[in-house]
C-alpha cells in the first residue's frame, strides 16, 4: 500500500467520524428537545391532574349541594302537606263548631234549665211560692219549642207540670220523653222522683228503666246507677227490682250460653268455672318430691287433682277478702244522694248521637291542630284518648269485673255485693263441678315404684297403711335381686382363654423376631394380656364385693324413699280430702243472709 492509499484511508475515516460525531451530537439535541417536550407534557399532565382534581371537587360541591336542596325541598314539601293537613282542619273546624252552635247551643241551655229543676232547692222555692210556676211552665214550654227532639225538654216539662199539679199535661210530656228515648227518660224521672221524695214512682220508673236496657250493652252510666240503688238511695222497692232484673238476665245469658255451646249445663256453672280455677293453690315442685318420685305417670294427674281440690278454699279466702262483711255487708245506714247526684249529672250532660257524632269530628281535628298536621301522631293521640270506661260492656263482663276485678269495675262495695248475689248460684254450681272434676281424677289406689319393685296402696288417708311389711318386702327383692346380681360375677373363662392365646402368640412368635419399638409394643401387648388373666382369675370376690355394697346403698336409699314416699301420701291425700271438704264451707257462707 502507497502513501496515498493510507492518507486516503485516514481522510475517509476522519470523514465517518466527523459524520458520527455529528450524528451523536443530533441525536443528543434530539433528546434534549424530547426531554423538554416530556417535560412540557408532565407539566401539562400536572396542570390537568389539577383541573380534575378540581373538577372533582366541584362536581362533589354540587352533589352536595343538590342533595341539600332535596332535604330542604322534602322539607318543604312536607312542611307544606302538614300546614295544608293544618289549615284543612282549621277550615273543616271552624264549619263544625259554627255547625255544632247553630244545631246544638239550645241543648245547653235546655240542660242547664233541667239541671236547676230537678234541684231539691228549687222544688222547695216553688213549694214556698219564692219562684212562679207559672215562670217554671214558661220556661220549660220554651225549651220544648226550641228542641222538639231532644228528649229532654219534653222530660223537663213534665217535671215543671209536677210542680203545677198537671197529672194530664205531666203524662203527656212523659209520654213524649219515653217516645223519644225510653231508656234516659226513664232513668231521668226515675232519679227525679228518688231526688224529690218519691221512692215509690222512683222504683215503678227504675222498673221500667230496667226493661228497656239491652244487658249485652250497659253504658258507664249504669255503673254509677247500680251504686246509687245497691245505697238505697232510691229506696228497698227499687233494689228489689234491680235484684230481679240482674237474676232475669244472668238466666237469660244462661240460656244464650247453653244454646251456643251444646254441651255447656243448663245451670250456667260453666261461666265461672275457669276464673274459679285461676284461683285454685299451685304445687311447687319441692312439694311431695319422694311421692312424685315414686308415682311416676300418675303423678300429673294426681296434682291437677289435688289443685282443682284447692278451689272452693281458695275462693272462699278470696271472697272473704274481697267481701270482708259477707255477701250481704251490714245494715249500713243510707247514703245521703251523691250516687243519685252523680247518676243524674252524668245523665243530663250525656250527648246524643248527633251531638257526639259531630263532637268527636272536633276533638280529631283539634288533634290534627296540635300535631301540626302530622296525621299519624293526631291518630294515635286520638285513639289514646279513649279510655276503656267509654266502652259498653256486657252484663257478665259487669258481673266478672264487680267480683273478680274491682278497679276496673269501679263500683261501691253495695253494688259489687249485688253483683255477686246475682251470680251466686252459678258460681256455687261451678264450685261444685270442680270439685267434681277433682273427685274424679282421685283413684281409689296409687302404686308406688321403687328400685323396680312396686306395690298398691289405698288413697284414702284413713286406712292406715303399715311401712313395716312393705319395707321388709322392698328390702327382700332388692337383697334377691342383688344376690342374682352377685351371682352373675364368675370367672369369664372365654375371655381368659383369649388373653392366654393372644398372649402367648405375642410372646413367644412375634418379641423373638422383631427390635426396636416394635419389639417393646408387642411385649407390653404380652404382659397386657398376662395381667388381664390374672385379674379375670382373681377378681371375682372384689367384683362380688362391690355388687354388694351397690346394693346395700340401694337398698337404705330405696326404704328411704319409700318411707318418704309414705309419710306425704298419707299428707298428700289428706290435704285433698280437706280441700275438697271446704266446699260446704263455701256453701254456708254464699247461704248467710245477714249473719256475717
Amino acid at each position: 500500500m502507497t502513501s496515498g492509499d493510507v492518507m486516503e484511508d485516514r481522510l475517509e475515516t476522519d470523514s465517518a467520524l466527523h459524520q458520527l460525531s455529528e450524528r451523536v451530537e443530533g441525536i443528543g439535541k434530539g433528546q434534549a428537545r424530547h426531554e423538554d417536550t416530556l417535560h412540557d407534557v408532565r407539566a401539562d399532565v400536572v396542570r390537568l391532574s389539577g383541573e380534575v382534581t378540581e373538577v372533582r371537587q366541584e362536581v362533589a360541591g354540587l352533589e352536595s349541594a343538590i342533595t341539600d336542596t332535596r332535604q330542604v325541598l322534602d322539607t318543604f314539601i312536607e312542611q307544606y302537606g302538614r300546614d295544608r293537613e293544618v289549615a284543612k282542619a282549621q277550615a273543616e273546624l271552624s264549619r263544625l263548631t259554627t255547625e255544632w252552635h247553630a244545631d246544638f247551643a239550645q241543648r245547653k241551655h235546655t240542660r242547664a234549665l233541667a239541671r236547676g229543676l230537678v234541684h231539691t232547692l228549687t222544688a222547695q222555692a216553688v213549694y214556698r211560692n219564692v219562684v212562679n210556676t207559672a215562670t217554671v211552665r214558661a220556661c220549660t214550654e220554651e225549651r220544648m219549642l226550641l228542641e222538639p227532639t231532644y228528649w229532654l225538654a219534653p222530660a223537663a216539662m213534665a217535671v215543671a207540670a209536677k210542680f203545677r199539679n198537671e197529672d194530664e199535661r205531666g203524662e203527656r210530656a212523659r209520654a213524649h220523653a219515653c217516645m223519644l228515648d225510653a231508656a234516659k227518660a226513664n232513668l231521668f224521672f226515675s232519679l227525679t222522683c228518688s231526688r224529690l221524695g218519691d221512692e215509690t214512682e222512683a222504683a215503678a220508673w227504675m222498673d221500667l228503666y230496667l226493661q228497656s236496657l239491652d244487658p249485652g250493652e250497659l253504658g258507664q252510666d249504669f255503673f254509677v246507677v247500680l251504686d246509687a240503688i245497691a245505697s238505697k238511695e232510691l229506696g228497698d222497692k227499687a233494689l228489689s227490682y234491680t235484684q230481679q232484673a240482674m237474676a232475669r238476665w244472668n238466666r237469660s245469658s244462661i240460656r244464650i250460653s247453653s244454646d251456643t255451646y251444646a254441651t255447656a249445663d243448663m245451670n250456667g256453672g260453666e261461666q265461672w268455672e275457669a276464673r274459679l280455677q285461676s284461683l285454685r293453690r299451685r304445687m311447687t315442685k319441692n312439694q311431695y318430691p319422694a311421692l312424685r318420685k315414686t308415682s311416676g305417670e300418675q303423678w300429673d294427674t294426681l296434682r291437677h287433682g289435688w289443685e282443682l281440690a284447692t278451689v272452693p278454699d281458695r275462693t272462699l279466702a278470696y271472697l272473704r277478702r274481697m267481701f270482708p262483711d259477707g255477701p250481704d255487708g251490714v245494715d249500713w245506714p243510707v247514703s245521703d244522694g251523691n250516687h243519685v247526684e252523680s247518676a243524674l249529672e252524668r245523665l243530663i250532660n250525656q250527648l246524643e248521637p248527633d251531638e257526639a257524632d259531630i263532637r268527636e269530628k272536633m276533638r280529631r281535628l283539634e288533634r290534627v291542630i296540635e300535631h301540626g298536621g302530622d296525621l299519624e301522631a293526631a291518630t294515635r293521640a286520638h285513639e289514646s284518648s279513649f279510655g276503656p270506661d267509654t266502652q259498653p260492656v256486657t252484663f257478665m263482663e259487669l258481673l266478672d269485673q264487680a267480683v273478680f276485678e274491682p278497679d276496673e269495675a269501679q263500683l261501691g262495695p253495695p253494688a259489687r255485693r249485688m253483683a255477686l248475689r246475682a251470680i251466686w248460684p252459678s258460681l256455687e254450681h261451678a264450685a261444685n263441678r270442680v270439685v267434681t272434676d277433682s273427685r274424679h281424677h282421685l283413684p281409689h289406689h296409687i302404686t308406688l315404684s321403687v328400685a323396680g319393685w312396686s306395690s298398691t296402696v289405698p288413697t284414702d288417708p284413713q286406712l292406715l297403711v303399715e311401712p313395716g311389711p312393705l319395707v321388709n318386702d322392698l328390702t327382700s327383692h332388692i337383697k334377691q335381686q342383688t344376690q342374682a346380681q352377685s351371682d352373675a360375677v364368675v370367672r369369664r373363662w372365654p375371655r381368659v382363654c383369649c388373653a392366654l392365646v393372644i398372649g402367648g402368640f405375642s410372646g413367644s412368635l412375634v418379641v423373638p423376631f422383631v427390635d426396636g419399638a416394635w419389639q417393646g409394643l408387642f411385649l407390653l401387648l404380652t404382659l397386657g394380656m398376662v395381667s388381664w388373666v390374672i385379674w379375670e382369675i382373681w377378681s371375682v370376690p372384689l367384683r362380688k364385693k362391690h355388687v354388694n355394697e351397690q346394693g346395700d346403698r340401694l337398698r337404705n336409699e330405696s326404704v328411704a324413699t319409700l318411707a318418704k314416699a309414705l309419710d306425704q301420701r298419707e299428707d298428700f291425700f289428706e290435704e285433698w280430702h280437706e280441700a275438697m271438704k271446704q266446699l260446704t264451707a263455701l256453701t254456708l257462707w254464699g247461704g248467710h243472709r245477714n249473719e256475717n
